[in-house]
């Protein structure tokens, strides 16, 4: 057990008086941060034999192939461990190495550029081939990244588009697969239009994976949180760039698409289905009860523009949030109990206001990544848990949620829950694999006080449980050995999750035989057993 684990058990036992055990895990949530070390360990940073591959705060910037292959050799001579950090938007257990011989690299040169565009005879479609360092939009944390020369902005400037992004486009191309990122849509999936991967395994051999020619292995390795190797390419077939038309409404509880009738949530589940792009924040807090919905649908982009403007996208009301969400945070610490809801739902309130519709038009990368017009790197940082279910589901799912906030009001935090779904994928770890999906992602302020793993707790305890449950591999998840329901969450639970578990696990196992690219949580995770 590691000296946080040890600390952590303590308060639990000690901090009898909530308010304490807040504060006191508060501080170790701090330390925990503090303890992740990004930096690769001081004697790769000072090794001759990679002096030319660029250095940036302790993270190598290999430019080219040449660059991986080399640093994969040096972490064989020394048993180190290899992780790509891309743009650091997954929890960080789940990036870097955690142990004091690693090395991390962020993919520059030649991975950040789109080497070819393709143009079909007929014109409809662009088989794209871009480095996997590339940005889908601008990365707020990297200097480098512009709007000018992020993915989304050059393809579109040729006439193409992706068919779908996620709620921010800060990702790189490969952290966006690796993780099996989606946006919400039913119809469209990124799955829709990848036809190839280049990767450099942990033997340094080069694969190039095509969706058709190698199924099994590409439906294996799009999905590997970096475990297979280093993805370093990806060729795209893009339709035609078009642009988004839709509306974002706030309503009272009663009025949303959430009032269920005889237990079933129809409404819901017709939105789903019905509007190609769709997304809700859930609001559930005692004196709150309301929804934000945004929805839309693919439309000519020839048509006249009306921008999108998100509710944070000013400075000024990024702040307010902030405030709104600290005052929130310390009133459930501090008073508790219903007072402490009647002022949670006063203040939020104020910033969920009831309004007619905001309707909106314009290009797809504009609208579709709405939180990038938000301070969601900084003031507004968020993290998550999301859980996956197949869309069958839905009533149950969320009968549980209703039932959990009625029975403990104080589970509903000072935030919102994003209710979405998301296409069926034939990546084998996909949590959409081979089913359409409702997700369900609890959202935790970065800047509470108290621990994320506790709050998220309470919602792994109730919906886990629920057959066919599956959680996105970049966020939040529990800690192997804990018990949900009739399952205890590790390998097996997985198995049980993922019928070609055991099938991914022996191709990794082909990939990087010496584990260069297995962490100490990935270990854990898939109970991968270090080689004798």
């Amino acid at each position: 057990m590691s000296l946080l684990s040890k600390l952590l058990t303590l308060i639990e036992n000690i901090f009898i008086y909530p308010t304490l055990r807040v504060w006191g895990l508060s501080i170790l949530s701090i330390l925990r941060f503090f303890s992740y070390k990004s930096e690769s360990t001081k004697k790769y940073l000072y090794d001759n034999t990679l002096n030319n591959i660029p250095k940036k705060k302790g993270i190598f910037h290999p430019q080219n192939k040449e660059h991986i292959i080399r640093l994969i050799k040096v972490a064989h001579s020394n048993h180190a461990t290899i992780r790509v950090v891309g743009s650091g938007h997954s929890v960080w257990e789940a990036i870097y190495a955690q142990n004091n011989n690693c090395i991390h690299i962020i993919l520059g040169g030649d991975f950040k550029k789109i080497h070819s565009i393709n143009i079909s005879s007929d014109g409809n479609f662009a088989l794209v081939n871009v480095g996997a360092g590339c940005h889908l939009g601008r990365d707020p944390n990297d200097r480098e990244s512009s709007f000018e020369n992020s993915f989304n902005f050059q393809v579109d400037q040729k006439g193409y588009a992706l068919p779908i992004l996620g709620g921010m486009s800060h990702q790189t191309i490969a952290g966006f697969l690796q993780t099996s990122s989606s946006g919400g849509s039913l119809e469209h999936g990124i799955a829709d239009v990848l036809e190839e991967i280049e990767i450099i395994n942990g033997k340094g051999e080069t694969i190039i994976l095509n969706k058709k020619t190698n199924e099994d292995k590409f439906n294996a390795s799009v999905v590997s949180m970096g475990l297979f190797g280093v993805i370093t390419r990806a060729t795209f077939n893009l339709p035609k760039k078009y642009s988004v038309e839709g509306t974002e409404i706030n309503k009272e509880f009663k009025d949303s698409l959430l009032v269920n009738d005889k237990g079933h949530y129809r409404k819901l589940h017709d939105a789903l289905k019905n509007y190609e792009y769709f997304h809700m924040n859930w609001f559930p807090q005692k004196y709150v009860q309301r929804t934000s919905q945004w929805n839309g649908n693919l439309v000519s982009p020839e048509l006249p523009k009306k921008p999108y403007k998100h509710l944070l996208k000013e400075k000024f009301m990024n702040v307010l949030a902030a405030l709104a969400l600290r005052i929130s945070n310390l009133t459930e610490i501090i008073i508790g109990g219903n007072l402490a809801q009647r002022i949670i739902g006063l203040v939020l309130r104020t910033f969920i206001r009831i309004r007619k519709p905001v309707h909106f038009r314009d290009l797809w990368y504009k609208v579709l990544p709405n939180d990038d017009q938000a301070d969601v790197d900084r003031l507004m940082k968020t993290s998550y848990t999301e859980i996956w279910f197949p869309l069958e589901k839905i009533d149950e799912v969320m009968g549980t949620l209703e039932r959990l906030f009625r029975r403990k009001p104080s589970y509903a935090g000072n935030f919102a829950i994003e209710l979405y779904g998301a296409k069926n994928s034939p990546y084998w770890m996909s949590p959409s694999y081979k089913r359409d999906v409702f997700r369900v992602n609890p959202y935790w302020w970065g800047r509470n006080l108290g621990d994320p793993y506790e709050f998220f707790e309470e919602f792994w305890k109730v919906l886990l449980p629920i057959d066919g449950a599956r959680l996105h591999w970049g966020k939040y998840m529990p800690k192997p050995g804990e018990i949900y329901g009739e399952h205890i969450f590790g390998i097996n639970y997985l198995r049980h999750c993922y019928p070609k578990l055991n099938n991914w696990l022996d191709i990794r196992e082909e990939m990087d035989p010496d584990q260069i690219f297995v962490t100490n949580y990935w270990r854990r995770v898939f109970d991968i057993r270090k080689n004798i």
